[in-house]
This record gives C-alpha cells, structure tokens and sequence, in this order.
C-alpha cells in the first residue's frame, strides 16, 4: 500500500511539473506576442509621425514657395489685388487678372510633379461668400476645375483649418468624406490655404499587412520552437523531475527530520519523518510556530543560539534540545542549523536538520550513573589499596628489622664459633704432635676442610641475607619518602653520575655521549638514583668483544619528559625482558656482582614520578631503557604514591 501511494505521489508531482512545463511555454508565447505588439506599436507610431513630418514639409514648402512666387509677380507685373494681404473673407475669391500669373505658375508647376503615394493629393483653395473652393487638386494627376464645399460643412476640416490661418497635421475627413492624415498651411500674400494629405487607409494598409505577415510567422516560430522546446527540453526537464523525484523521495525517506523556518520561527517547510518523532507534522498545526513544540526551558536557549549564528554569520551544529511529542512526552533532538539568504545575502530564516538522540542521551545519562559508581568504586579502593601499600611497607620494614635481629646473633656466634675452632685446631694439632701420633683422616678432614668451609659458606650466607634486608630496608624507606619537587637540570645530574663511574668508565674504554637534556621539576635524590643505577648497569653490563659506547638522550612531549639511555652491550634475551624488573630477579650470565633489586628500585621511583619504565634489547647487540616522568608543579614538599 505505501508503494501504491508512494507511486500516486510521484505520478501527481510529474503531472504537475508537465503543467507547468506548458504554462511555462504558453508564458513565453505571450510574452513573445506582447514583444510584437509593442515593437509594432512603436514602429506605427514611428512611421505616423514620420508620415506627418513628410505631409508638413510639402505643405509647408508648397505654401512658402507659392508665397515667394506672388510676392515676385506683385513686385514686378503690378497686379491689382482686390482682396488685401493676410485678408480672409466671404466676399470673394480672387478677381479675375489678381494673382492670374501666379497661379499659371503654380498650376503648370504642378503639372510636372509626380505627386506622392496613391492617394496622396495637395490641395489649394481659398473662401468665396460661404463655400471653399477648390482652385488645385494635384494627386496622380492635376484638376483645376473649382469644387466647392460649404464653409460650415464637417468636411473639408484640414482646410478649413488652414483658411483660419492654422498650420499642424490631423486626422479628418476630407472634401470627399473620406478619412485622411493631412497636413494644413495658410498662404498668406493669395488668402489661401494648402492642405498635403493621404488617405489614411493607405498609411495604415502597410501596416496592417506586415502585422498580419509578422503575426503569422510568429505564431509559426512559437508552434515550432514548442515542437523543438518540447522535443529537446522534455529529456532534460524528465532528467530534473526524476532528479527532484529523488530528492523528494531521499529527503522524505531518511531517519532524520529537515526543516526550515523563517525568522520568526514560523516552519516553511517539515519533512514527513517528524510524524515518527513527534507523532505529528508540525507544520500542519495551527500556528506551526517552529518553538511551540520545544520544551520551554529550552526555547530561550534556541533562540539565542540562532541569533549567534546571525551574528557571526555561522552554522550551528549539534545543538541538543527537548522537544514535546503529542503524547506530551519529551524527545532529544539534536538539529544541525544553516543560514538561508535571500539574493542580496540578507539572512531570512534557517534551515536545518534534526536527528533524534534520546536512546544515545538515556544510554549517556545510563553511563553517567555507572561512571560515578565507577569513580566511586575506584577511590573506595584506591583507598584500601593505599591502606594495603602502607600495612605492606610497614610489614616488610618490622619483617627487616625482626630478621636482622637473628641474623645478628648468627652473625656474632659464627665469629665466635670460627674462633672457639682455631683455638680446637691449634691445640688438637699441638697435642697430636707431642704424642707422636698420627691424626686421623676424619678428623683431619673435618678440621682442615669441613667445619672452615661450613663457616665460609653460614658466613656467605649471612652476607647475602644482611644486604638483601638492607635493600628491602631501603625500598620501604623510599615507599615512604616524601618527595621534594624542584627544576632539576639533566645534564647536571648525568655529569655527576658519569663522575661516579669514572673509573669503570676509563677501566672499559667506555665512550658516553649525552644529548640535550632539559631542566624538569621533579625530585633531584629520585633521578640521580634512577639515572645512576641505569648507568651504571649500562657500564657494567658492556660487552668485553667491542668498544663500549652509550648514549643518553630525553625529549618532552606534552607534559612529560622521556629519558633514553642506550648502549651496545650484552644485551637481554626477548624471553628474559619481561622478568628483569621483578624483585631478586637476574637475567643472563652471573659473572657481575648484584642482588637483582637495582630494576625494581628503579620501577617503583618512576611509578612514584607518575611514569613508566621499558627496555627493549637484542641479544648480543645492546639495550635500551627508556623512563616517562610528568613535569610536576614545584613544591617545597610533596607526598608520592607508589
């Protein structure tokens, strides 16, 4: 069913984009036809008042030279003129000899001029008592025949005006009735008047016929362009309708929520997925106010959050905020929020995208919960861990002192017992010597090699337990041991390590280069203990088969200092390296004096620093320890954990 729906859908959209493909079409037709009307309006204005221009000059140029002729046959020939200059009057026309000679003249003139167009004619008539009477018709041909036409007659009207004493153009019937675009001129010196004039159907018939021949080629250019707009628009107008089909069907279709709103906040647009969030689409309730429907602890927040981004000119992203579902429970909605512009660049509303994260922020406050539990957990341990270190330390500082004690007395009888035996040997050998007897095998066996050797080895071993307590003694001392931060320069503390070793050093040939150390707060009796237990089984661990070389360097990163010291010595079997820095423990061959504690004592100060200690190391080619501590704040004195 959604498919049949969905299918109905995109099967309305592209009868819809086709409508409007056809209004779009019809829409340039129009506005092509409303071109032509205006270009052909344009030009038959331009055409009338060229038309006019052209009556006038002809008018205007007959009329001048017609005067110019009288106003040389008065002067010369002596014509008596009945009627005065500029005189019009009902009264009479001409008399029979005034003006005679001029008006020969005019009409045989007239006799060889062409005229103009087809009905284009120039008229010359004067008022005799109420008529106008016609003296010169020049169209295609020339009549001096009189016509009259009553003064008061709607006839005539460009005449008319220009017996008045009038000159211009205008439209108007003339002596025939018919309608004509003419243009008037008195002649003053004969009382005349002059009339250019053409029938205005012949102006317009050109007119008429290019409209007609325009209109039709222009409605055959639409018809084609639209079988050519259709025929090659239609794929690329199919390939956008399927573009925003998929658009449509994409925006539509994914988990989150696309919206937009203008500035007010009123939603211009929401996307079908906030049904499954909300229950509801907002934009189909009444007021669609984009803040009506997040909670009001948040609304203020949204707001401003949307004003920065205008200010700043910015995006907003992964703003978390409540919203109310239409069973008024509430969801998280994280939205992702951009500037919509107008063309101008002026910001006139958002939009953006909303993604509902109320499982992430359940399971967030879920983790919330079990890290506090968590933290709490970790110090309530923390603290019995603390308590179990120090109840360890204090065990083995009474353990060292218990077995000192009777490690003591051992000590002490064994020295007596070594005496109390001299004292046996030297006299059983005196006695046997004065008694002449032999001593027996056993017995000589025993005071010569037995009992010295059972000495030797009870005091060997008292030895070794001696300085393991005392290496046990001093560990727990350290365990204890506040720690005095303070800058601590490397190079210093190396220098004077080198010193120490000295002889071994020169002893071995031993060439040592240092790089460049930094000055680090940390404890100064900690790093030289460090740094000079590490040397000095760098030194002592050297290969007897090439010259020693070592090499120490360290480097800051962050808020740590890391310290490498490298050597070619004898290196440490891969299998061995997890081992030597257990307690007692030594790898490889014995033939160096040690207690296996140096590795362990040095481990447990680079804890206490807040750092770690490794070594990587090939057998028979060399190793190299490398130690992290963090650069604490100087203090005067400063407690550390182990």
């Amino acid at each position: 069913m959604r498919l049949t729906i969905t299918g109905l859908s995109q099967i309305k959209f592209v009868m819809k984009e086709n409508k409007n493909l056809y209004w779009l079409a019809g829409l340039m037709s129009i506005v092509a036809l409303a071109t032509l009307v205006v270009v052909y309006f344009v030009l038959w204005q331009t055409a009338i008042a060229q038309k006019k221009a052209d009556l006038v000059h002809i008018a205007q140029s007959q009329a001048r030279l017609i005067e110019a002729i009288a106003r040389f046959d008065m002067k010369h020939n002596r014509v008596d003129w009945e009627t005065p200059i500029g005189e019009r009057g009902p009264t009479s026309l001409l008399s029979e000899r005034a003006g005679a000679d001029t008006f020969s003249q005019i009409i045989d003139a007239h006799k060889h001029y062409q005229g103009f167009g087809k009905t284009g004619e120039i008229l010359i008539a004067g008022i005799e008592n109420t008529q106008i009477v016609f003296l010169l018709r020049h169209g295609t041909q020339v009549f001096e025949e009189n016509k009259s036409v009553p003064l008061a007659s709607k006839f005539a009207e460009p005449m008319r005006r220009a017996l008045s004493n009038l000159s211009g153009t205008m439209v108007g019937l003339d002596y025939k009735g018919v309608e004509v675009l003419a243009a008037y001129e008195p002649v003053d010196v004969l009382n005349l008047g002059i009339v250019a004039k053409v029938n205005f159907d012949e102006v317009k018939q050109p007119f008429i016929e290019a409209g007609l021949i325009t209109l039709i080629l222009t409605v055959i250019i639409i018809l084609i362009g639209g079988v050519i707009f259709r025929r090659f628009a239609n794929p690329i107008a199919q390939q956008i309708i399927e573009s925003e089909i998929k658009f449509r069907n994409l925006v539509e279709n994914i988990s989150e929520w696309i919206w937009e709103i203008d500035l007010d906040g009123r939603l211009i647009y929401s996307s079908p997925q906030i049904i499954k969030i909300l229950g509801f689409n907002p934009i189909s309730e009444k007021g669609n106010s984009f803040y009506s429907f997040i909670k009001a602890e948040d609304i203020e927040m949204v707001q401003a959050s949307l004003e920065e981004c205008i200010l700043h000119k910015k995006s907003l992203s992964e703003l978390d905020c409540i919203f109310i579902t239409k069973d008024k429970q509430f969801v998280y909605l994280e939205l992702n929020v951009v500037l919509v512009t107008d063309t101008c660049g002026v910001v006139v509303g958002f939009r953006g995208v909303g993604h509902d994260v109320s499982e992430r922020i359940a399971k967030e406050s879920e983790l919330k919960k079990y890290q506090e539990s968590l933290e709490f957990m970790v110090a309530e341990r923390t603290d019995e861990l603390e308590q179990i270190n120090t109840e360890m330390r204090n065990f083995a500082y009474i353990i060292s002192h218990d077995l000192r004690s009777p490690l003591v007395s051992i000590t002490g009888f064994t020295g007596e017992l070594k005496e109390d035996f001299d004292l046996i040997s030297d006299f059983a050998i005196k006695q046997f010597k004065l008694s002449g007897l032999s001593c027996p095998q056993q017995v000589s066996e025993a005071l010569e090699q037995r009992i010295p050797e059972s000495i030797y080895y009870i005091d060997s071993a008292t030895e070794k337990m001696n300085h393991l307590i005392h290496s046990i003694l001093t560990l727990s001392r350290e365990g204890r041991r506040q720690f005095n931060f303070e800058p601590v320069n490397l190079t210093v503390i190396v220098n004077d390590a080198i010193l120490s070793l000295a002889y071994q050093i020169e002893q071995f040939n031993v060439t040592v280069k240092i790089g460049n150390l930094p000055t680090v707060v940390t404890d100064k009796l900690a790093m030289e203990q460090i740094i000079g237990n590490l040397l000095g089984n760098a030194v002592k661990y050297l290969s007897t088969e090439r010259k020693g070389e070592i090499y120490i360097s360290a480097k800051e990163i962050e808020n740590k200092t890391i310290f490498c010291i490298k050597d070619n010595g004898r290196g440490i079997a891969k299998t061995d390296i997890s081992r030597i820095f257990d307690l007692f423990k030594r790898v490889g061959v014995q033939n160096v004096m040690g207690d296996g504690m140096g590795l362990t004592y040095v481990q447990a100060l680079v804890r206490r620093l807040g750092g770690k200690i490794k070594c990587s190391s090939i057998l028979g080619e060399g190793s190299e320890f490398s130690f992290s501590i963090c650069n604490q704040k100087q203090t005067q004195t400063q407690g550390g954990k182990e």
